[in-house]
C-alpha cells in the first residue's frame, strides 16, 4: 500500500480574502477542502441528493438545486445575486455550464458560455496523425497560455504511457495548445486537453476548462509544486501562481 501525504501551505501568502464570497458549483470533497483554505466565505451549490457534511463548515453556505434545469437562471438572480458573490466557479465537467451561466448573469469574472461552447468541439481520437495520446495541463492568464505538465491518459497502463515527451514535442504541444485556446477565446483559468503528439504533429482531441481529477492535480503538484485546484478556485478572487505554489512533501511507504 502506498501512503501519500502532502504539505499544502503556499510558499507565498495570498491576499486577504475574508471579505470575498466564492460560489462553487458541484464540488467534490477535495475541491471543498481546498476552498475552505482560501479564507473567503464559500457557498456550495449541489445537485439534490449530494452529500453535505463533508462540504460545509462554519464559513459556508449550501444550496441544493438542479443546476442543469430550466429554473437555475431564476435561482441565480433570486438567490445568488443578493449574496453579491465575487466569483462563481466549478471544477467539474457537470458544473462548468452552470458556473459559466451564473457568472454571465452576475457579471463576475470567470468562464463565459461562449468560451465553453468554443471548447466543446471534439475531434475523434481516431482521426489525426499517429502518435502518443497525453493530457496537457495548462493555465491561462490574460491570454498567456502556459503548459504546466504533461501526464499520461488516466486509462493508460505503464507500458502504454511510454517515455515523456521530448523537449521538441513539448514545445510543439505548447504552441498547438496556445493556438487552440486562442481560437476558443479562453483567456484565464485552467484547461485539461487530451492530445496526440508525434514530433511536430499535434492533434488536439478535446479540451475542458478545469484542472482534471484529484489524481491528475496531484501529479501536477508533484511535478511542478503548483496546487492547481487552489489556483483554479482562487484566480477570480485575485490569487496568482505564487500564491498557489506549495511546499509539497511526498511520503511513500509500502505495506
Amino acid at each position: 500500500m502506498v501512503d501519500v501525504q502532502h504539505t499544502t501551505s503556499p510558499t507565498v501568502p495570498g491576499p486577504d480574502l475574508s471579505g470575498r464570497r466564492l460560489v462553487v458549483i458541484d464540488a467534490d470533497v477535495p475541491t471543498a477542502r481546498t476552498a475552505h483554505t482560501l479564507g473567503c466565505h464559500t457557498v456550495f451549490v449541489q445537485q439534490p441528493g449530494s452529500p453535505v457534511p463533508d462540504l460545509v463548515d462554519d464559513q459556508s453556505g449550501y444550496y441544493s438545486v438542479d443546476f442543469t434545469g430550466e429554473l437555475f437562471p431564476g435561482f441565480v438572480t433570486d438567490v445568488l445575486a443578493p449574496l453579491a458573490p465575487t466569483a462563481v466557479v466549478s471544477l467539474s465537467a457537470a458544473g462548468l455550464g452552470a458556473a459559466a451561466l451564473a457568472g454571465a448573469l452576475l457579471g463576475t469574472p470567470g468562464l463565459r458560455p461562449e468560451v465553453l461552447a468554443g471548447l466543446a468541439g471534439v475531434s475523434p481520437a481516431a482521426t489525426g496523425p499517429a502518435g502518443r495520446e497525453v493530457i496537457l495541463h495548462a493555465f491561462s492568464t490574460d491570454g498567456d497560455h502556459r503548459l504546466l505538465a504533461v501526464t499520461p491518459l488516466p486509462t493508460a497502463s505503464a507500458a502504454q504511457a511510454g517515455p515523456p515527451l521530448t523537449p521538441h514535442e513539448q514545445a510543439a504541444a505548447a504552441a498547438a495548445l496556445g493556438s487552440h485556446l486562442d481560437g476558443a477565446g479562453l483567456l484565464n483559468g485552467p484547461s485539461r486537453t487530451r492530445a496526440r503528439v508525434s514530433g511536430d504533429a499535434v492533434h488536439v482531441i478535446a479540451t475542458r476548462p478545469h484542472p482534471g481529477s484529484p489524481d491528475e492535480a496531484a501529479l501536477v503538484r508533484r511535478a511542478t509544486g503548483i496546487d492547481l485546484t487552489r489556483w483554479a478556485l482562487g484566480w477570480p478572487l485575485g490569487l496568482r501562481e505564487a500564491h498557489c505554489t506549495v511546499s509539497d512533501r511526498i511520503l511513500e511507504t509500502s505495506a
